[in-house]
């Protein structure tokens, strides 16, 4: 069993919780999510970090056929980073946009993280989370909300402008459990 605290803990686009310990089991398994300002003590063995705490950053590429994903993202804006696009040429739309690092091992994804942060200067940082977590799940079928009981490997966000709620060239992910 590990137990992590952060300042901020994206559970969906509607909920970000403050000052939040998650704890999760051996199995990837969410048994709890709770309140640090609930509690009078916090057991020694929580992690504390600075940033804020996710879900898995999810490849859809990795996980569905190229025939498949037409019909999944006809919905939604899909930007496929692992390709030589320029993400400058995006559209705007109201469509979700999930973000496609094409791979799930966070030392590939910093590299590509700084050119998040040069284009999308005005989305939040839970924009970004969403669209690398939370729609992803959603579009593969899975519980996308991180929540008791669901199977979630958690991902810390770090550097990043919490006064702002925004990316930085300096932001990175890494593997929590």
């Amino acid at each position: 069993m590990i137990r992590v605290g952060s300042q901020l803990t994206f559970c969906s686009p509607e909920k970000i919780l403050r000052r939040t310990a998650v704890e999760v089991d051996e199995h990837n398994v969410v048994r709890s999510i709770y309140s640090l300002d609930d509690g009078n003590v916090e057991t020694s063995q929580t992690l504390f970090f600075d940033g804020i705490l996710s879900r898995e950053i999810l490849s859809i590429k990795q996980q569905i056929s190229k025939e498949e994903t037409f019909s999944l993202l006809q919905n939604y804006q899909y930007l496929d980073l692992s390709e030589n696009i320029s993400i400058s040429e995006i559209a705007p739309t109201f469509k979700p946009l999930i973000i496609d690092f094409g791979t799930n091992l966070p030392s590939e994804i910093n590299n590509l993280i700084p050119l998040l942060a040069s284009v999308f200067t005005e989305l939040s940082i839970f924009d970004i989370i969403a669209a690398c977590t939370y729609y992803p799940n959603i579009i593969l079928g899975r519980t996308a909300e991180l929540t008791e009981n669901c199977i979630a490997q958690l991902v810390l966000w770090e550097n990043t402008n919490l006064i702002e709620n925004k990316l930085t060239f300096n932001t990175s992910v890494r593997g929590i459990n």
